[in-house]
C-alpha cells in the first residue's frame, strides 16, 4: 500500500471532521424522526381508542355520502360491523332518513359550517320495524391544505330519553289535572276542609267554607297563632289543645285517623264555634305519611261545651 504523506493527512483531517459532524447530525435526526414516529403512532392509537369508545355514534362520510369510517357504536346502530360500512352509501343503511341526512351533508359542504343537534326519527335497515329518535350533529372535515374531504357525523340515540320525557310530561299533566280537580272539589264543598302538604303541617290550605267558618281572610293560615293567621283557641271539652294536639296535626304526625271528634273554637272576642271534625293521614305510593286532610261541620253547642 502506498504511503500517505503527512501533508495529505493534514489536508484530509478537516474533511474527516466535517464528515463526522454531518454523520452525527444525521444520526441525531434519524433518532428524532424515529421518536416522532413513535409519538405519532401512540397518538394514533389513542385516537383510535377514543373513536371507538366514545358514547356516541361517529362516522366519516365522503362527499358522495359513502362511509369512510365508523365507530363501533354507530355500526351497532346500523346492525353491521364497522368494516362492512366502508365504501357503502348511507342509503344502504338508513334509507328512510338518508334524504334528510344528505340535505344536511350538502349544506355543510356548501357553507363549511357545522349543523348541531338536529333531531330526526326513523328506522335503520337492521331494524326496519323499530322506530327510533336520533340527535345528529355534522362537522366539515378538511385536510392540511383546507380542502374539504367530507363530513364527520355524530349520532346519539335519544329514543329512551324522549320516551321518559314524554312519560314525565304526561305524568305532570295528569297531576295538574288532579290538582285542579281537587281544588275545584275543595272550593265547592259545603263542609270546611283543610289539607296539610307536609307532616309538620307548615303548609295548610283551607277551602272557602273553612275560611268563612273560622273568619279568615282569603289565603290566611287556619293554624292558630300562625304568622298571618287569625288567633283563636281550640278546646276538646274544657281542655285547651296545643297545636300538636289538633286532629290535623295528629293525623299528619302519627298516621292516626280521627273520626267525629267534637271540638270548640273560641275566637278572640270570646265567641264560640262548636264543630265535629274528621282527620285522615295522606300517604304516598309507598304508604309513607306525607301530610293530612281534615274536614269539619258545625255542631250543636251541647255536643262540645267548654268552661267559660
Amino acid at each position: 500500500m502506498p504511503a500517505v504523506s503527512a501533508e495529505l493527512l493534514l489536508m484530509l483531517m478537516p474533511l474527516a471532521a466535517v464528515i463526522a459532524i454531518l454523520l452525527g447530525r444525521q444520526q441525531q435526526r434519524l433518532t428524532e424522526i424515529l421518536s416522532e414516529g413513535e409519538g405519532m403512532r401512540r397518538a394514533m392509537l389513542t385516537l383510535e381508542a377514543v373513536f371507538d369508545q366514545v358514547p356516541v355514534g361517529l362516522a366519516v362520510l365522503d362527499l358522495e355520502l359513502r362511509y369512510v369510517r365508523t365507530n363501533r357504536l354507530l355500526a351497532d346502530f346500523n346492525g353491521l360491523p364497522a368494516e362492512d360500512h366502508v365504501g357503502k352509501s348511507i342509503y344502504d343503511f338508513i334509507p328512510e332518513i338518508a334524504p334528510a341526512v344528505e340535505d344536511r351533508v350538502r349544506q355543510v359542504a356548501a357553507t363549511g359550517r357545522s349543523i348541531v343537534g338536529t333531531v330526526l326519527e326513523g328506522a335503520t335497515a337492521a331494524e326496519p320495524h323499530l322506530r327510533r329518535v336520533w340527535r345528529e350533529s355534522m362537522y366539515p372535515l378538511y385536510d392540511g391544505n383546507d380542502n374539504l374531504l367530507g363530513v364527520t357525523v355524530a349520532v346519539e340515540d335519544i329514543t329512551e330519553q324522549r320516551r321518559l320525557a314524554g312519560a314525565l310530561h304526561e305524568s305532570q299533566r295528569r297531576e295538574q289535572r288532579r290538582t285542579s280537580e281537587l281544588e275545584g272539589l275543595m272550593q265547592a264543598a259545603p263542609a270546611a276542609l283543610f289539607i296539610a302538604a307536609d307532616r309538620e303541617c307548615r303548609r295548610v290550605k283551607a277551602n272557602a267554607a273553612a275560611e268563612r267558618m273560622l273568619r279568615l281572610h282569603r289565603g290566611q293560615s287556619p293554624v292558630p297563632d300562625a304568622p298571618g293567621g287569625r288567633a283563636f283557641s281550640v278546646y276538646a271539652g274544657a281542655t285547651l289543645l296545643a297545636l300538636d294536639q289538633m286532629p290535623l296535626q295528629r293525623a299528619a304526625a302519627t298516621g292516626e285517623e280521627i273520626r267525629s271528634e267534637p271540638l270548640t273554637v273560641r275566637f278572640s272576642n270570646n265567641e264560640r264555634l262548636h264543630v265535629v271534625i274528621n282527620a285522615l293521614p295522606l300517604r304516598d305510593e309507598t304508604g309513607e305519611v306525607v301530610g293530612a286532610v281534615a274536614g269539619f261541620v258545625e255542631a250543636p253547642a251541647s255536643n262540645a261545651a267548654i268552661d267559660a
